[in-house]
């Protein structure tokens, strides 16, 4: 039988499969991915939520192992993907809870292939210290490419561990701390040393401990400057880095209570413990209490006082402390205490907070199982928080709460994945290879031309400039801006070559596998060589998406006719054998575009 869409142009089946995609991801009038300033980040919290609750268009369910393992990686992508359910375990339930296990113990996973990639890259700053990214690189004003080839060769090590690791759900969760700790990695000041805030604060920390992780970012050298603690000293405080420790590190826009009493409402909790003179949320007075308790934290720059500290190692200047007395959240500070012993209190104030334990988890729930997760999961994870709260492993304990969960299950499909992610996604499942790295030739090499796609969706790592991190709901990406340009980066995908040219090899060989999986040229027909394809991108076949896609690779051709891929000449007076190697590459393009591949 004739798909339905048989003798559509080209066009009309594109139109057709795009068209749904915006019902389909539940898009609304976008909210604006700029954060000016402080006050509409409010507004755009209240939008967003309000147009999250638009139910998405009905379609077609993923089999369960697809849509967790979609979830929860960057991508379903490979057989050994696919093999989930070999896992040991009697039920899918069970095997599946064996892979979440396995996936929460990265240092138990062989990883050779991917660290031999990144190995051959030849990155030279990915190894250097801090001290040593301060002198060679910070310290060079004269060379531009030198200065910030530590960022560029961390965000193409990101891709490279996106694309190949083993270790999928460990670099899902960095990717989620980047943006919950944003600092603007291609700031001028920051690129010569993010390094240093990729490898030894945010990665040592993706599973570990929130209290800690927060400490390690206050006094990494990236965030110091990123949000200018570096210079807050005594009366003359700058509360930059204390509003964005409180508003987006812990407690949350949604805790604010204006200039008000701090002590007006009193913190009572039903399923986590508030500590004695908790108040409920926190007022602008605690925000210059913060900022005061956290002066003379600062790192080694060169200032004129210390000219000889100049290596941007961190550094507590007691002279450059506020040592009055102070009362945060409740609790009171006494005047002149020892070292840095205001600001920990700080920390540990706020980390105790049930606030800072259901904005926490709401975020964690939100990247793996939907914009709008149930206030039941968000409550059992915040709870998870708050009982671990000095554990080693308390975020692996929430991730292990959310990931096992009857609504993670239950709900693939409530969310949109973000262009990086899609990307990256469609780079594992054509089987990519692919090694990207910094260039300072005159050639517009492969590596750029992504990057630059990715710029222009709206999503090149370590790129928001704003401190409060990529969005993560779907209506900041399904603009007609953002999508648009994902989708064109997405149909060039298949086309990308070794050295974005006309002639060199591609860097996926969609045909040779074609051919690979389909030995018998007579079995090629449209919907064998689409069913396959689907089935490897999506993991199942859905509808119409592969039913349009079978059509605009089938043109005149009879169903059971197969297509003869060994030919790629222009044909027109039979468009079944016209430019047929091309039209796979453009079908399966399609299939990457499709709003089946786009759901979360």
């Amino acid at each position: 039988m004739e798909p339905a869409s048989a003798g559509l142009s080209a066009a009309a089946l594109r139109r057709r499969l795009f068209a749904g995609l915006a019902g389909a991801v539940g898009a609304a009038p976008a909210v604006s991915m700029r954060r000016p300033g402080k006050a509409p980040l409010a507004a755009a919290e209240a939008t967003q939520a309000a147009s999250a609750a638009d139910a998405p268009a009905a379609f077609p369910i993923a089999p369960d192992r697809v849509g967790w393992l979609q979830k929860a990686t960057f991508g379903f992508s490979t057989p050994e993907d696919y093999d989930l359910l070999q896992l040991p375990g009697a039920t899918a339930d069970a095997k599946w809870e064996a892979w979440v296990e396995r996936q929460l113990a990265p240092a138990s996973i062989a990883d050779a292939d991917c660290d031999a990639r990144l190995g051959a890259a030849g990155f030279a700053t990915l190894g250097k210290t801090l001290q040593q990214l301060w002198a060679q690189h910070y310290g060079d004003g004269a060379n531009y490419y030198n200065r910030m080839l530590p960022v560029a060769e961390t965000e193409c090590a990101t891709m490279i561990r996106a694309i190949y690791s083993k270790r999928q759900l460990f670099e899902r969760v960095v990717n989620f701390w980047h943006d919950h700790f944003s600092v603007f990695g291609w700031e001028y000041d920051i690129g010569p040393i993010f390094t240093h805030y990729d490898r030894d604060v945010i990665r040592p920390n993706a599973f570990g401990n929130f209290r800690s992780l927060l400490e390690q970012v206050a006094t990494s050298t990236a965030m110091q400057f990123y949000l200018d603690n570096y210079a807050s000293r005594g009366a003359d405080f700058n509360e930059n880095y204390a509003r964005e420790l409180i508003e987006l590190h812990t407690l949350g826009v949604g805790n604010y209570f204006g200039p008000g009493d701090p002590f007006s409402v009193e913190c009572l909790d039903s399923l986590i413990h508030c500590p004695d003179s908790m108040p409920a949320g926190y007022v602008d007075n605690d925000v210059y209490e913060a900022a005061g308790a956290l002066t003379g934290w600062t790192i080694r720059n060169g200032h004129w006082q210390y000219p000889a500290d100049n290596d941007g190692t961190f550094v507590y200047r007691s002279d450059w402390h506020d040592r009055r007395n102070k009362i945060f959240l409740g609790e009171y500070l006494p005047a002149n205490q020892p070292a840095m012993q205001d600001g920990r209190m700080v920390f540990d104030r706020l980390v105790a907070h049930p606030g800072t334990a259901r904005f926490v988890a709401r975020k964690l729930c939100r990247r793996f199982v939907g914009d709008t997760p149930s206030q039941a999961l968000v409550d059992a994870v915040a709870v998870q928080f708050n009982t671990h709260i000095a554990a080693p492993d308390q975020i692996a304990r929430m991730l292990r709460t959310i990931l096992l969960s009857a609504e993670f299950k239950t709900s693939w499909g409530t969310g949109m994945r973000r262009p990086f992610e899609v990307t990256m996604s469609a780079l594992r499942g054509l089987g990519a290879n692919f090694t990207p790295r910094p260039d300072n030739s005159s050639a517009w090499t492969t590596t750029e031309r992504l990057v630059s796609h990715l710029q222009q969706a709206g999503h090149r790592s370590f790129a928001w400039s704003p401190p409060n991190g990529y969005p993560d709901r779907q209506t900041a990406w399904a603009s007609t801006g953002s999508l648009a340009m994902t989708l064109k980066l997405l149909a060039w995908v298949p086309e990308m070559r070794v050295d974005n040219d006309g002639s060199s090899a591609f860097i996926a060989d969609i045909l040779a596998q074609t051919r690979a999986a389909l030995p018998d040229a007579a079995a090629r027909t449209a919907a064998a060589i689409i069913g396959y394809w689907a089935t490897r991108l999506l993991g199942y076949q859905p509808e119409p998406t592969v039913s349009v896609v079978t059509a605009f690779l089938q043109q005149n051709a009879a169903a059971t006719a197969p297509i003869n891929i060994d030919e790629d000449v222009w044909n027109t007076g039979n468009l079944a054998r016209h430019y047929t190697q091309q039209r796979l590459r453009t079908a399966v393009g399609m299939l990457l575009m499709s709003p089946d591949y786009f759901r979360r």
